[in-house]
């Protein structure tokens, strides 16, 4: 049984991702010739420059934030882990070195060559427009079959034709990004309440299962643990890029509650990845028994 419900959803995941448009090329970017060059200040000889003063280099504690429910590394999975999907890099700042005095370090080379500055990205070129972010009016979903409701955007299309699967897709029109949402839940009756490696272990059949299905290039995560449904389940994180250049994201997570295994799927443009996120998180909030 639980073999048939995975080859349904393969099949209708396929379906969805050959009917999406393919994403459009990005416009080509205007590339800058970048002239370097290395320039000196001109002698001072009023007085002595003072020896620079070296600043202490605080060191490293070692010590780390990442939390203690992380899994053990697996071998035929990405180094990528979840748990620092949102990545953040800290920006250059030139204000400490463009005002007051400042010692000019050997070798230095300056980004301007000549009377007329070249545009150089990111510190020169026009900072982009912020995209939007995409809005949703929430209501609620009733999956009779599986007894269960949640709460996911008004207007999606419903869909339970699947045994033990209910599934919500966006609208082609309000498509973004070359490719629909589509948000599936399954309930599947088990004989034995799953521990967390049963867990990891039907959630890396779902990656394999996904990751097999009309993509160029896949890059899954490593699972990690988080709570659904009031009790402590598994999830991993995918991304890929499909043979029509579209680029994805998903998620899946699941549960094991009174021999029952609940699982709630995502996939989405990458691009919108956090106002998709905010949808699986407002289902994973609202998803309820009847």
């Amino acid at each position: 049984m639980k073999r048939q419900w995975k080859l349904a959803l393969c099949l209708m995941m396929t379906a969805v991702l050959l009917s999406s448009c393919a994403g459009g090329n990005a416009p080509n970017q205007t590339v800058f010739p970048e002239i370097t060059q290395n320039l000196g200040l001109p002698t001072v000889t009023d007085a002595p420059t003072p020896e620079p003063t070296a600043v202490p280099v605080e060191e490293d504690s070692g010590v780390s934030d990442i939390p203690d429910d992380t899994t053990e590394d697996y071998s035929d999975f990405s180094e990528a882990d979840p748990i620092t999907e949102e990545s953040y890099q800290e920006p250059v700042s030139l204000s400490d070195s463009l005002s007051g005095n400042y010692t000019v370090v050997e070798e230095t080379e300056y980004k301007y060559a000549g009377s007329t500055p070249i545009p150089l990205d990111p510190v020169d070129m026009p900072t982009p427009t912020p995209r939007a972010p995409v809005n949703y009016t929430y209501v609620s979903y009733t999956a009779g079959s599986l007894g269960l409701t949640f709460e996911a955007p008004s207007g999606w299309i419903a869909d339970d034709s699947l045994t033990e699967v209910y599934s919500v897709i966006e609208p082609q029109e309000q498509m973004v990004g070359g490719q629909q949402c589509v948000i599936t839940i399954v309930a599947v009756p088990v004989n034995t309440n799953y521990d967390q490696r049963d867990l990891e272990k039907e959630v890396k059949a779902r990656l394999n299962d996904i990751g097999a299905t009309n993509f160029a290039k896949w890059e899954p995560s490593l699972t990690a643990t988080r709570h659904l449904m009031g009790g402590k389940g598994v999830y991993a994180n995918y991304s890929g890029e499909l043979v029509n250049g579209v680029k994805l994201g998903g998620r899946i997570h699941y549960v094991c509650i009174n021999n029952m295994l609940y699982g709630v799927e995502i996939m989405y443009p990458r691009e919108y990845r956090d106002d998709y996120m905010n949808i699986f998180d407002k289902i994973k909030d609202t998803l309820k028994t009847i």
